[in-house]
């Protein structure tokens, strides 16, 4: 048998050709080429497409205002968080430091009240570890703010009230600063109260808020281990033992009742506010771990 001619083998893969591609299923008629299951499934993705239409609108609002609340949280940021504001604070805080730890050094030699200016070095001390946790295990979220400078009048007013007891009493009441075993008791909850709200804040890392967040985000993970496996809110708890451990060191009977009177008022209603929003981000998740795990603050479940 003879080969046939080359006109004839091109005629013949000319017909093959316009046969597949006769065979070939038109973009618009895909369906019909699928499998019976792929089928199925193509119908039931096209009967619900109005219910999907809704969903995928709905996720792209989500992701839209996600996408706008960090723009706006990164411009805060970078509005707020001025270069030289942070340098003179941070300048400032050490000068406070450095001088008190001096002064506090030359008054235990002179066997006097060393504890007033051992106070000052404590709250240096807490306000550079608040600014510099936050920009080292969250830094998305920190700000000049971070300082906790504005940390409302409230605040400002307890510690110069703590701090004028604590100079009348020195100055006209001596033998009420001659208590040393309340004094060590002070010191000992001023650091375990530090070590646990820095162990908190390091923990939660970009869950750490100082304020309350209203809104989950997509990064929000509910954070149940290390310090927050025996106390739900670690770092008010470490605060709060921290703040009134201040007025035992100080030995400052008034403002000892005070401060624990107006701590304790303080995270029993912001607790029971925060925890509600907790509810609903978390739902189930955080009702189970609020039944199972406390707060630690007296008479605060």
């Amino acid at each position: 048998m003879t080969a046939p001619p080359a006109t004839s083998a091109y005629a013949a893969s000319t017909t093959i050709l316009s046969t597949n591609q006769a065979n070939t299923p038109p973009a618009d008629d895909r369906f019909l080429y699928l499998s019976a299951k792929d089928s199925h499934n193509a119908a039931e993705i096209e009967a619900n497409n109005e219910q999907r239409e809704i969903f995928l609108t709905q996720r792209l609002q989500e992701k839209q205002h996600q996408q706008k609340m960090q723009a706006e949280r990164y411009i805060y940021n970078y509005v707020n968080h001025k270069p030289d504001a942070v340098a003179l604070h941070s300048f400032t805080l050490g000068i406070v430091l450095a001088l008190s730890v001096v002064a506090a050094a030359r008054l235990v030699n002179d066997g006097s009240y060393y504890q007033l200016p051992g106070y000052v070095t404590t709250l240096a001390a807490f306000h550079f570890l608040e600014y510099w946790i936050t920009a080292r295990y969250n830094p998305t979220k920190v700000t000049i703010d971070s300082f906790l400078f504005r940390n409302g009048s409230s605040y400002f007013i307890a510690h110069s009230c703590a701090l004028v007891e604590a100079t009348i009493e020195w100055a006209f009441f001596g033998n009420l600063k001659k208590h040393i075993l309340v004094s060590a008791i002070g010191f000992a909850l001023m650091v375990f109260g530090q070590i646990l709200r820095s162990m908190a804040m390091i923990h939660a890392s970009s869950n750490f808020s100082h304020l309350i967040v209203h809104r989950k985000d997509d990064s929000h993970h509910l954070v149940t281990t290390g310090v927050y496996s025996f106390t739900r809110h670690p770092s008010y708890l470490g605060y709060f033992w921290w703040a009134i451990g201040t007025q035992f060191f100080l030995m400052n009977p008034v403002a000892s009742v005070g401060f624990a009177i107006i701590l304790w008022r303080f995270f029993n209603n912001r607790i029971q506010y925060e925890e509600k929003l907790l509810i609903e981000f978390f739902g189930d998740k955080y009702f189970e771990y609020k039944k199972s795990t406390g707060t630690l603050i007296p008479f605060i479940k």
